[in-house]
């Protein structure tokens, strides 16, 4: 006798509005990812207009596509395993190959942190929201996420260049109407007067043959060996200004480890203690390198000067004018000083090496530097210049900030 299981209408249904949700978030994830979210229309390009009237039409479409900053800061957090492949089904595949190859499919625990990391561990909560949209605000290069467990594609992220959130036309305005004079800085009294440090400690440069380093666990452009990282950058400008006779104090705290999106808020614990035990610190210099992702059609050449017949990777001063991207920081730097320093130092390394400064580039980002009215984050180099290169940037550098303090 042959058993006839029957289906009930009700289970069916259920089944069909399941298949169907699940189809539409992965549709509409695939949409945002890939910068085309549902409803936006594309205008077609004419043709029959001039050439550059072209142009400029397909660039406006380009930035209407590109997704917003903070939807993929949202994204990296909420959905790491759609967010890593970023469109790319082979690295979508290759993030899950590496989860089999780890055994991690036999822990439930580890399964359920990839999709959902943010159960790998409670992060400490700042006192205030601003605070917190600092934490999510500053991922790596800006726009992705850093967790041991997941490969990551460093070269794949945005530069603070190319995708540098704007500030306010109110502040642009002020940024033009800043006046610098020539005085020097006063640094009176004794004890070291400048701090360098590194929130990005483990950002690393291109490659090269005579200097190679081991990369951090798939992460391209980073590494845990600090002999190869930003982190002997500034231990290069420390010895130039001390042989100066400026006193310097380099402190080589790694405040990217164990996780990344709390590097500023660790790098500000480093700053306060290190304020405590000398109060006669007066300048501090966040060291860090730029990066470009893979699209950008950078000439590694526009990335370096040609100096006494040498490289010698370009500079850009990033200020942050506490902004924030919901409501601002509760604490805001005074940015207006710390752009008068800006300003003067890429002048003097303008005047040293034609070409070696970039603009100083304003975010609405606060990078530390309510703490001082002297607070600047140096890019010292990029993934497009070597590590040679970008100590070589030191030597005018410690020249530049000899002759602008006192």
């Amino acid at each position: 006798m042959i058993r006839i299981k029957t289906v009930r209408l009700s289970d069916l249904l259920y089944f069909l509005v399941i298949l169907a949700l699940s189809a539409g978030i992965i549709f509409l994830s695939w949409r945002l990812l890939s910068g085309n979210p549902i409803g936006r229309a594309q205008n077609p390009v004419n043709e029959e207009q001039p050439e550059e009237e072209r142009f400029n039409e397909k660039e406006l479409q380009e930035k209407a596509s590109a997704v917003n900053p903070v939807y993929k800061a949202m994204f990296a957090g909420g959905f790491a395993a759609i967010t890593a492949a970023d469109g790319n089904s082979e690295s979508l595949l290759s993030n899950m190959w590496n989860i089999m190859i780890r055994n991690e499919i036999r822990s439930p625990e580890k399964m359920l942190r990839y999709p959902l990391p943010y159960l790998e561990h409670t992060p400490e909560i700042p006192d205030n929201n601003a605070e917190a949209v600092e934490a999510s605000n500053n991922l790596p290069d800006r726009s992705g996420t850093d967790r041991p467990d997941i490969p990551l594609d460093i070269s794949r992220m945005d530069s603070d260049e190319q995708n540098q959130q704007e500030v306010s036309r109110e502040i642009q305005i002020q940024v033009n109407q800043i006046e610098i004079d020539d005085s020097p800085i006063k640094m009176p009294g004794e004890g070291p007067k400048i701090l360098i440090y590194h929130s990005h400690s483990r950002e690393a440069y291109r490659q090269d043959s005579a200097r190679p380093y081991k990369e951090a666990a798939a992460e391209a452009f980073r590494s845990d060996d600090h002999n190869h990282t930003v982190i002997q950058v500034g231990a290069v400008l420390a010895e130039h200004l001390r042989n100066k006779g400026i006193s310097v104090l380099h402190d080589k705290t790694d405040h990217e480890k164990g996780d990344y999106n709390a590097s500023y808020s660790k790098s500000l614990k480093t700053l306060q203690k290190r304020i405590t035990e000398h109060d006669s610190l007066q300048l501090f210099i966040d060291i860090h390198r730029n990066a470009f992702n893979k699209k950008s059609r950078i000439n590694p050449d526009d990335e370096v000067v040609i100096v006494d017949g040498k490289r010698v990777a370009k500079l850009m001063v990033v200020i942050g004018t506490g902004e924030g991207i919901v409501g601002g920081f509760s604490q805001k730097p005074n940015w207006k000083e710390n752009a008068k320093l800006a300003i003067k130092l890429t002048n003097k390394l303008n005047e040293l090496a034609p070409g070696l400064a970039k603009d100083v580039l304003y975010k609405t980002d606060r990078y530390n530097q309510h703490i001082s009215n002297n607070a600047i984050l140096v890019e010292v180099g990029s993934t497009h210049t070597t590590l040679t290169e970008a100590e070589r940037a030191t030597k005018y550098l410690a020249e530049a900030i000899s002759q602008i303090i006192e």
